[in-house]
Parts: structure tokens; C-alpha cells; sequence
């Protein structure tokens, strides 16, 4: 979002929808569901949260390093100028709570950068909240939803995030990071990157693990989709489910993302989405909490 500017929220607009439909793979065609106003926001949302993830990915760069430590300033220093706080600031006019946890994740990102080693569960549960839970809460404060489903919202991101680790396990290694905890998983990134017989074992048992988790935390995000607006509620149902998706993958390969990128094939993600719209339609979203909607804008 290079051209971002607090004056001129139509360009913002634009290039945000362009990032969203260029990177967002399994959100993109859900959110053609949305009304444009929603469908906006959410671009602009994903569009913040995708420039941090990109700084991330630079791997420990000066220039990293410098961006994301500016963009925390002007985050807790209003007087400071940045185009992303700015920006931040625009979106979550009147919600705090995005705000703060938008905040959160920009904390999150800045503690991933370079070798990244988890030790445990519990150091991988606080990764997941810091850089995915806090979308969730993102995402649900954008749309008022009552604080009592914030932990529901990003139990979903988290489980997002888990799936991402899963599949990505390859890829991270030769980037030098870990994120299966080595509780699981003990070896370094280098054994990952070239994997043994033994190596590969541990990596398809942990990340058999870790599915297991995904799929608890899946369903508990998706309890709380009844406090979303419809439109919203079906577009984040059939974009959970598609990424979800990803894990039936690994589990046919025996839990080895060592093989090769894991794609889902298109008829199963058609399959995954009807699937998806009909379970609300029929009424299985009535095991979804149902609290009423109120204001919970703080």
C-alpha cells in the first residue's frame, strides 16, 4: 500500500481490493458475497495485515527491521506520521479493540523476524495469538461483534495460522524458521530443510499434532460466525472451510509437507464451499452461539 494516504481513501480502496484478490486465495472469492461497504473494509483490513506479513518475509532486513519499528511508534504516538498507522487509524475509527489489536500483531510480527525456533506449545499458541488471533479479533471488531465472541474469533485465526504452519513447514525451514515446537519436533531448521528418515518422522508426527489442534480451534471459531452479519457470517464460514481444506490434504499425505506444495484441487474446494453455505442454510449454524448483536465498539 505504497501510495496509502489519509486524504484519498478511494486509491486506498482500490489498491486494497487488488492486494486482496491478487494474495487472498481462499478469501477473495468469499468476498465477492459481501455488500461493496463490507467488502471494502475487509480489503482494506487484509491489505494492512498482508503489508506487515510481507515486512516479516523480508527475513530480518535492516529496512524491516527499521519499517515495522516506525510503524509501532506511530501506532502508540499519535503525533508520529505513518501511512499504515494512519490507515489503522481510519479503519478502526471508534473501535479500540481492532485498534489495539492490530497494534498486537504489528508487536507479533516484529518478535518473528529472522531465525524463529518455538519451543513449546504454549510458546506456539502465543505466536498464533499474536499474529493471527489478533486478526480474528481484527475482523470481528470491524463488525461489531460483542466482545463475550473475541476469543471464538481468534480461536478461527489461530486455527488459520495452524494450517499455515502445517503446510509450510518446507518452506519456513529454508528460511531458517521452526515453527513446529521442538517438544515435537527438535531438530534445527537445516536437519527440516534436507530431512532424514528420522527427521521426516518427527515432522510428520508433529504436524499430525498440530492438525489435531487446528481442528479444535476451528471449531470453536466457527461458533462464534453467528454473531456476524449474514453476508459476513457466509463469507468467513466458506473461507475457513476452504483452508481447513488444506488439512485433509495433509492427512492424505500422511502428514508430510515435505512432498511438494499443498494445493486443495478446485472441485474439492467447490465441494468444501457448498458445503459450507448449505450447513448454515440448513440450520447446523444454529449450534453457533446466538447472543444478540449489540454496539461493541471500545
Amino acid at each position: 500500500m505504497k501510495g496509502i494516504s489519509a486524504t484519498n481513501l478511494t486509491e486506498v480502496e482500490i489498491e486494497a481490493e487488488a492486494i486482496l484478490s491478487h494474495h487472498a486465495r481462499s478469501f477473495a472469492p468469499a468476498a465477492r458475497l459481501l455488500r461493496r461497504a463490507d467488502r471494502l473494509r475487509v480489503a482494506r483490513l487484509y491489505a494492512l495485515c498482508r503489508i506487515v506479513d510481507d515486512l516479516a518475509d523480508e527475513d530480518g532486513s535492516a529496512s524491516a527491521v527499521q519499517r515495522l519499528a516506525i510503524i509501532a511508534h506511530a501506532l502508540q504516538t499519535s503525533s508520529v506520521q505513518d501511512p499504515i498507522a494512519s490507515e489503522a487509524r481510519l479503519l478502526f475509527e471508534g473501535r479500540g479493540t481492532g485498534f489495539r489489536a492490530f497494534s498486537d500483531l504489528v508487536g507479533g510480527v516484529r518478535g518473528d523476524l529472522g531465525q524463529v525456533e518455538i519451543a513449546d506449545m504454549a510458546a506456539l499458541d502465543a505466536y498464533t495469538q499474536s499474529v493471527a488471533g489478533t486478526v480474528g479479533i481484527m475482523m470481528a471488531s470491524l463488525f461489531d461483534v460483542p466482545g463475550v465472541h473475541h476469543t471464538q474469533a481468534a480461536d478461527l485465526g489461530k486455527a488459520m495460522q495452524l494450517t499455515n504452519i502445517c503446510r509450510d513447514v518446507a518452506e519456513d525451514a529454508a528460511a531458517g524458521r521452526r515453527y513446529l515446537p521442538a517438544t515435537l519436533c527438535p531438530w534445527t531448521p537445516a536437519d527440516i530443510a534436507a530431512p532424514n528418515a528420522a527427521v521426516r518422522a518427527d515432522i510428520k508426527r508433529a504436524v499430525g499434532v498440530l492438525l489435531v489442534h487446528a481442528d479444535e480451534l476451528y471449531v470453536s471459531g466457527q461458533r462464534g460466525l453467528a454473531a456476524l452479519p449474514p453476508r459476513v457470517r457466509l463469507a468467513v464460514a466458506i473461507a475457513s472451510t476452504l483452508y481447513r481444506g488444506i488439512n485433509g490434504v495433509l492427512r492424505e499425505r500422511d502428514c508430510d509437507p515435505t512432498a511438494g506444495r499443498v494445493h486443495v484441487p478446485t472441485v474439492r474446494k467447490l465441494r468444501l464451499a457448498v458445503g459450507a453455505a448449505f450447513g448454515l442454510m440448513w440450520g447446523r449454524g444454529r449450534q453457533f452461539s446466538l447472543a444478540p448483536r449489540e454496539d461493541a465498539r471500545a
